[in-house]
């Protein structure tokens, strides 16, 4: 997980505008980070400064902690020793996070039951984060009424939105029937609830690049009526 440094204030002597580090991305979340940072408590080892930080995320407003060795007068850069908890592996491109932070964050949910081998759970929750970008998507980018889009299923929010995308249409049908299978009592016979997962995941990641490829066409960094 990277991490930048940002001046915290410990109000020690020697230790006045330490340098803090912060997680580039909220573990919970998935999102920028840009915490409220809360010292808990000091212990001083070999005259450098063991210290133990709470962070909350301003996006999802939940904590995550670090214990970070500071050194006096910052002889030295900041070593982040851990953290908790553990980050998500998934980071997503910039104009993604911002057009659907709801969807990244039940991914990294997804994720987390996922690191957890609770596949079950990490299925029904990939098919919700499914849901969540197509109905951003119908929303923002087809400009489609809300009331409408909150009414419709899955199922008839692919047929309608993507009626005219057959790769979007086969990507998310996968996903939307897989996902299914996870929330269902009856369960296929021989069903691998892991294996699933992994073909899941495939065609969850066609469908993301799908949306990403129409964002950064909307958002080109250069037009033919720029000079």
């Amino acid at each position: 997980m990277k991490t930048r440094e940002q001046t915290f204030n410990l109000n020690l002597n020697n230790y006045r505008n330490s340098k803090l580090k912060i997680l580039d991305i909220c573990p919970n979340c998935g999102v920028s980070n840009n915490p409220i940072n809360k010292n808990w408590g000091n212990i001083t080892i070999n005259q450098t400064l063991v210290t133990f930080f709470s962070h909350e995320c301003t996006s999802c407003q939940k904590k995550h902690f670090s214990i970070q060795r500071i050194f006096p007068d910052n002889t030295e850069q900041t070593k982040l020793l851990t953290f908790w908890p553990q980050a998500s592996s998934r980071q997503f491109n910039k104009l993604l996070v911002e057009f659907s932070p709801t969807f990244i964050s039940m991914y990294h949910q997804a994720e987390a039951a996922e690191l957890h081998n609770d596949f079950e759970i990490a299925g029904i929750g990939y098919r919700a984060a499914e849901e969540i970008l197509i109905k951003d998507y119908a929303l923002k980018i087809l400009n489609q009424p809300k009331e409408e889009i909150s009414k419709m299923n899955l199922n008839n929010s692919i047929s309608k939105y993507f009626k005219d995308d057959n790769a979007a249409q086969v990507a998310t049908d996968v996903v939307r029937i897989n996902g299914n299978d996870y929330a269902h009592w009856d369960k296929p016979e021989n069903f691998d609830a892991e294996l699933k997962l992994v073909e899941l995941k495939n065609y969850l990641e066609i469908f993301i690049q799908i949306i990403l490829v129409k964002l950064m066409l909307l958002n080109p960094p250069v037009s033919r009526n720029k000079k």
